[in-house]
C-alpha cells in the first residue's frame, strides 16, 4: 500500500469514526437530557468528533486532487481542477458532509442546549449520513439501496458511537441515573440493532448478488470479518441489557458493566476500520 492509499484509508476511518461520534453523542445527549451530568461532557465529545470529521473531508479532497492532478502540491492552485472535482457525486458528498460536520460543531459550541439545536444537529447528522449515498459501492444503487444503507449507518453510529460517552457514564452518573439510561438505551437498542441486521442483509444482496461470494472473493471474506465482529458485538450487548444492567445495584456491577463496554469500544472500532478497508483497499472485485 502506497502513501496515498494509507491516507486515503485513514481518512475514510476517521470519517466513520466522526459520524458515529456525531450521531451517538446526539443520541446520548437526548437520553441524559433530562439529568444535565452529561450536557458539557457531550459537548466536547461532539465537537472533537465533528471536527475530527472536518479534518477528514479536507484531507480526503486535498488527496483525491493530488491523485487526479499527478501536478503535486501545485494541483493546490490550479482552480479547473477543483472546479472538476467538486461538480460530481463526490463533490456533492464533500459538500454535504463538511456542511453538515460543521453544523454540529456549531450547535455544539453555541446553542447545545436551545430546542432549536435539537432540530440543527439533527439536520447536521442527516447531511453528513446522505453524504455517503453519493460516494461508495452503492452509489448507482436504486432508492432502496440508498435506503438501506442510511438505515444501516443510522444503527452502527448510534451504537458504536453512544460506546464512549455511556463508558464515561459508568465512571460518574449514580447507579439510579446510570441504570435509567441504560435502560432506555437497552429499550431502544433492540430497534437499531434490528434494522442494522436487516438493512446489512439488503445490501449484502444488493452488492455480491450470490451470497457464495462471502466466502469466495477477498471483498466477501473481508465483509465475514466484519459480520463476525458484528456477532460479537450482539452477544456483549445481549450480556449487558440481560445480565449486568438489572444487577447494578449489587457491588463491582458498573465495573463489570464498564469493561464490557470498553471490549465493545474496541470491537467498534475494528469493526469501522474494517469497513473502511473493505471500501478502500479491497473493493468491489467480484473476478
Amino acid at each position: 500500500m502506497d502513501i496515498t492509499n494509507l491516507i486515503t484509508l485513514l481518512a475514510k476511518v476517521f470519517t466513520y469514526v466522526a459520524t458515529a461520534g456525531v450521531v451517538g453523542g446526539f443520541y446520548l445527549w437526548q437520553l441524559t437530557r433530562p439529568y444535565e451530568t452529561e450536557s458539557h461532557w457531550l459537548q466536547r465529545y461532539i465537537m472533537v468528533c465533528a471536527g475530527l470529521g472536518i479534518a477528514a473531508v479536507l484531507i480526503t479532497f486535498s488527496t483525491q486532487l493530488l491523485m487526479f492532478s499527478g501536478q503535486g502540491f501545485a494541483s493546490f492552485y490550479d482552480w479547473e481542477l477543483y472546479a472538476i472535482l467538486l461538480s460530481g457525486k463526490p463533490g456533492l458528498s464533500w459538500a454535504l458532509a463538511l456542511g453538515g460536520f460543521t453544523s454540529c460543531i456549531l450547535v455544539a459550541i453555541f446553542c447545545l442546549k436551545s430546542k432549536l439545536s435539537t432540530w440543527l444537529m439533527l439536520l447536521g447528522a442527516t447531511a453528513v449520513m446522505v453524504s455517503f449515498t453519493f460516494t461508495g459501492h452503492l452509489v448507482s444503487a436504486p432508492w432502496y439501496g440508498k435506503l438501506a444503507l442510511l438505515l444501516h449507518l443510522l444503527a452502527i453510529s448510534m451504537w458504536v458511537g453512544s460506546l464512549l460517552p455511556l463508558w464515561h457514564l459508568t465512571r460518574i452518573a449514580k447507579t439510579e441515573m446510570l441504570a435509567s439510561v441504560m435502560d432506555n438505551f437497552g429499550k431502544l437498542a433492540i430497534v437499531f440493532v434490528g434494522a442494522l441486521l436487516v438493512m446489512g442483509v439488503v445490501m449484502l444482496q444488493m452488492l455480491l448478488g450470490d451470497l457464495r461470494l462471502l466466502w469466495q472473493t477477498a471483498y466477501g471474506q473481508t465483509l465475514l470479518i466484519k459480520l463476525t465482529l458484528v456477532t460479537l458485538l450482539l452477544g456483549l450487548g445481549a450480556i449487558n441489557k440481560l445480565l449486568l444492567v438489572p444487577q447494578l445495584a449489587k457491588p463491582n456491577a458498573i465495573k463489570r458493566l464498564r469493561a464490557v463496554i470498553g471490549i465493545e469500544m474496541l470491537i467498534g472500532m475494528f469493526v469501522l476500520g474494517i469497513t473502511a478497508w473493505a471500501t478502500v483497499v479491497v473493493g468491489l472485485d467480484m473476478s
